[in-house]
């Protein structure tokens, strides 16, 4: 019996994860989601879709709001 894969689409990812897909491109640009770890592209080219794995991207969502206050503060010079 196949289990179910937890790579998921954007949108299915979204649902999932309880946050916009909108939100998940904003996790992608800060950092937090890693390319090859957290997503991938469903085919070798630019204009594929993405495929997240879900359990990752939650682990590092989780890990990333409860980030000291201290390491989330920049100095501005």
């Amino acid at each position: 019996m196949p289990t179910e894969s937890n790579w998921k689409v954007s949108r299915d990812a979204a649902y999932f994860l309880r946050v916009s897909e909108r939100q998940l491109f904003r996790l992608r640009k800060a950092g937090i989601l890693v390319a090859g770890t957290h997503f991938i592209r469903k085919f070798p080219t630019a204009n594929s879709a993405l495929l997240y794995q879900v359990d990752l991207c939650q682990q590092a969502m989780k890990d990333a709001s409860s980030r000291n206050v201290q390491t989330l503060e920049t100095a501005e010079v």
